[in-house]
């Protein structure tokens, strides 16, 4: 996606790290609020509910250029790429372990009562990821349009003719 904004890359950097650093009125602390960081080139912002943590929410990361007196965000929006990575890693690895412990339920060597652990808490913790990964960002929608919204009042970023 491409966003417009009428004001220049450090002033915008400006704006943006000043609404950041301001204390959260009780509205927020309810509902949340848009939270980022970035510099003059770089943008990461994603919707951030007071003391929760939520690695799975939308976020929108970019790149900020100068462009027609403004700025030119380009973005995409969605899941953190880290956190793709991250579950990669996460499903990998149990993968290995499930699969280790179907040779193991296979084998006449182990007790029961090892084989049923060695295979369910793998299994368990798959189910967790899935779990994770489908209802960490159950509010996506709304937090696009918050970012969107907060861009558009914070620093006047519209989106480009035929892109959102």
């Amino acid at each position: 996606m491409k966003l417009f904004s009428p004001h220049a890359p450090v002033p915008l950097a400006r704006i943006l790290e000043k609404e950041m650093d301001r204390e959260w009125t009780q509205k927020e602390k309810n509902k949340g609020r848009v939270m980022g960081g970035g510099t003059e080139e770089k943008i990461l912002l994603r919707v951030v509910k007071h003391n929760i943590r939520n690695d799975f929410s939308t976020c929108l990361e970019g790149k900020m250029k100068a462009e027609r007196g403004g700025t030119l965000i380009t973005a995409r929006m969605g899941k953190a790429r880290s956190l793709n990575v991250f579950m990669v890693f996460w499903f990998g690895f149990l993968g290995f372990f499930m699969l280790m412990s179907l040779m193991v339920l296979g084998s006449d060597d182990a007790p029961l009562s090892f084989k049923v652990p060695f295979f369910g808490i793998p299994f368990l913790m798959m189910l967790a990821g899935v779990a994770m990964m489908r209802f960490g960002g159950h509010s996506a929608g709304e937090d696009k349009q918050r970012i969107l919204e907060f861009l558009a009042e914070k620093v006047k970023a519209t989106p480009e003719r035929g892109d959102i």
